[in-house]
């Protein structure tokens, strides 16, 4: 959640990525991960420590369509 950092005095680190997820917020790397087919799961808080994220990050999923239909 690379720009959390601009938005933290307004909104909670699960409120913003709502609104990345939703398209009403842009972040440089989560929003590239909706974009490629990841789902958003959570907001895990103390993951890393990153002055940009304050720490939160994001758990995300992928499914591997290949795996997922049998094709592997």
């Amino acid at each position: 959640m690379y720009n959390y950092y601009k938005y933290a005095k307004i909104i909670s680190a699960r409120e913003y990525a709502e609104k990345v997820v939703k398209g009403e917020l842009k972040d440089p790397v989560l929003s590239f991960q909706l974009k490629n087919g990841f789902k958003f799961i959570k907001v895990l808080p103390n993951y890393l420590y990153d002055k940009h994220s304050l720490n939160y990050a994001s758990f995300i999923e992928w499914l591997n369509p290949k795996k997922y239909w049998g094709l592997e």
